[in-house]
């Protein structure tokens, strides 16, 4: 284990084991170490912004861990609660509008914050302030925002950090079309200048993403392709790009535990509003999905039988993919979609023999499943979303 500067031994940036070759952000064409820039801030002088694209969430959600990944936070908290790794690189910032806005190591900023709480001692820890620079090569990027620029930095900073694997290539096609949307509107420049592939093949390779895929032409391709017809969506809605709020399952039992007095935990009944509640986990996965409308259809049908059916209130979750807004929005579609696929064809079957002996001049009465006593709801989970979402269901099977 590398030794460690205890948070009480008012240790500095001078007693730190690296030097500016140590520097991750060296080769990072549009930004620079500053001069002296290696200095000890306090806690409280240092920001985070809102969007953490780089792992597609946000901070925005009422019950999002500062747009965090709850599982690295665990591993960190065991060893930063003793003290600073003297070989860590500081926590890098770029002075913007008035604060010191770090791009980087959110996740130790976060966890040093909470030991704070605990320990009065802790109140400055090492940092490294960035400026930015033109490169000969940069092109248009030379050109835009900051917040732009800090988040190609923390998406190379991912990629040469110690696990270059935490950088997926939704996160690439996520983080750029982010970039991309808002840069249109910070430069008012038109889709035929900024909307390129060759732009965003620039933009790809300096967050790393050639390094990242190396001799993977295939996959750098996609990227690039996804990202392009992201940006070039025009038919409907597309959340690429968008950030992810309550990205931890913990703030989905949160909700329904004690953050709203619309929900009860799975299987409970509120029999003020004869009210029975289903919770499930879901996701885009095409099987999963079947399996969890094939519970909910038996759930609701065996209700409808009894003297007193009861409403069935759903509350939805998408766990495996918390932090990609375009899944998560196909896992909505997708249990409405295999919701039909399930009921109307064996609706319909049941219904033939009785058809068949009336004849077409009686027209049967049919039950659709917005005719069920059913109320689905989704986690809002994607940024901009401030209560769950209710699903609607077709009339018939879509193909």
């Amino acid at each position: 284990m590398a030794k460690k500067l205890p948070w009480n031994n008012d240790f500095t940036t001078n007693d730190l084991v690296i030097n500016w070759e140590d520097d991750i952000y060296n080769g990072f064409p549009f930004l620079k170490l500053k001069g002296n820039g290696l200095s000890m801030k306090l806690l409280t002088n240092l920001t985070a912004p809102d969007d953490n694209m780089v792992r597609g969430i946000t901070k925005s959600g009422s019950r999002s861990v500062d747009g965090l990944v709850s599982q690295k936070l665990v591993g960190l908290r065991g060893s930063l609660q003793h003290g600073w790794d003297r070989t860590s690189w500081p926590i890098p910032f770029m002075f913007v509008n008035g604060e010191n806005q770090i791009f980087d190591r959110r996740h130790t900023y976060h966890v040093i914050k909470e030991v704070a709480k605990e320990c009065s001692n802790v109140s400055e820890v090492p940092t490294a302030e960035y400026v930015r620079v033109k490169s000969k090569l940069g092109g248009i990027i030379n050109k835009f925002s900051d917040a732009s620029i800090q988040m190609m930095a923390a998406m190379w900073g991912n990629v040469y950090g110690p696990i270059a694997d935490d950088t997926k290539d939704h996160q690439f096609a996520g983080a750029i079309t982010k970039i991309l949307r808002q840069e249109q509107v910070f430069l008012s420049a038109s889709k035929n200048i900024i909307f390129t592939k060759d732009v965003i093949r620039e933009i790809f390779k300096y967050m790393g993403g050639e390094d990242r895929y190396p001799n993977d032409t295939r996959t750098q391709s996609r990227i690039v392709n996804s990202v392009h017809s992201n940006v070039h969506e025009t038919e409907k809605t597309n959340s690429s790009g968008t950030p992810c709020i309550n990205n931890n399952i913990d703030a989905y039992h949160a909700y329904i535990k004690d953050g709203s007095n619309e929900w009860l935990p799975n299987n409970k009944e509120d029999k003020i509003s004869n009210t029975v509640y289903r919770n499930y986990v879901i996701s885009s996965n095409a099987y999963h999905i079947t399996d969890i409308a094939r519970k909910l259809i038996k759930s609701v049908c065996k209700e409808e039988q009894n003297d007193d059916p009861r409403t069935t209130k759903v509350l939805l979750y998408n766990k495996d993919e918390c932090d990609q807004a375009t899944l998560i929005e196909k896992s909505r579609d997708n249990l409405e979609n295999a919701l039909a696929e399930l009921y109307y064809p064996i609706r319909d079957a049941a219904l033939l023999p009785v058809k068949e002996q009336y004849g077409k001049e009686f027209p049967l009465p049919k039950k659709s499943l917005n005719d069920f006593d059913l109320e689905v709801y989704a986690m809002h989970q994607i940024d901009g979303e401030e209560e769950p979402v209710r699903l609607t269901f077709p009339d018939k099977v879509i193909k």
